[in-house]
């Protein structure tokens, strides 16, 4: 779960750190977007965060990609955009770590008998 989580991370800062580049935002200021505030520190030193931590982070990064896409005005149930794939996932992770279920497929996913 922990892997899950932290590799579940790294698409939000991996937007955070283009943010920082395009000068949108500064790793000490973080970006602010419609009242949000998001750090970069938010998605730092995940190795060492607590389950609990990562779990925050990641609805810290959903936050963030949701932020940075609602322009698209996507239904991020039925959307199958790259960010609402993302969502959705990230989202699914999000419970299981927060009620501590064991790992499932996220929806959608099919296997063969």
């Amino acid at each position: 779960m922990r892997q899950q989580l932290i590799e579940a991370l790294l698409y939000p800062r991996k937007m955070f750190e283009e943010l920082i580049e395009e000068g949108n935002a500064s790793a000490e200021n973080g970006f602010e977007y419609e009242g949000e505030t998001f750090r970069l520190q938010d998605f730092l030193h995940l190795d060492q965060a607590s389950l609990d931590d990562l779990s925050a982070s990641l609805r810290e990064g959903i936050k963030l990609v949701e932020s940075l896409h609602s322009h698209l005005r996507h239904d991020e149930t039925t959307s199958t955009s790259e960010y609402c794939n993302w969502i959705r996932n990230a989202e699914h992770l999000v419970e299981e770590a927060e009620h501590h279920l064991p790992h499932v497929d996220p929806p959608g996913v099919v296997h063969p008998d």
